[in-house]
């Protein structure tokens, strides 16, 4: 692995940060995480749920042009399907308002990314 090198005349700076939330503030943070974590899961239980119904109509010998049709990972399809799906999921639908909506994105960015 390379070593990082400055040039001569840079000077190498770094900081470092230590967050000391009161008790407000780390339940504002645990619920936002557990916010994106909840979206994260959510996006590919939906992704998966097609790719695993399409195998269990492949295995009933049903054509290609009869298979369910695949749901896609981009970014814009997942943010879509969830702002669909949050107002009846039982799993959102009493407290996707507790949290920014940003919370939610960043869920739904990391699954479209993984």
């Amino acid at each position: 692995m390379k070593r990082f090198q400055p040039q001569p005349g840079f000077v190498v700076q770094a900081f470092r940060f230590a967050l000391d939330p009161n008790a407000t503030q780390e339940a504002a943070l645990r619920s936002h995480c557990g916010a994106a974590r909840a979206a994260y899961n959510w996006a590919v239980g939906w992704v998966t749920a097609s790719w695993w119904q399409r195998r269990a109509e492949e295995s009933y010998g049903i054509g290609e042009a009869g298979l369910t049709q695949w749901r896609s990972w981009s970014l814009p399809a997942l943010r879509k399907a969830f702002n669909e799906a949050k107002h009846t999921d039982p799993r959102f639908s009493a407290w996707w308002e507790e949290n920014s909506k940003e919370a939610y994105s960043t869920g739904l960015a990391n699954a479209s990314a993984a």
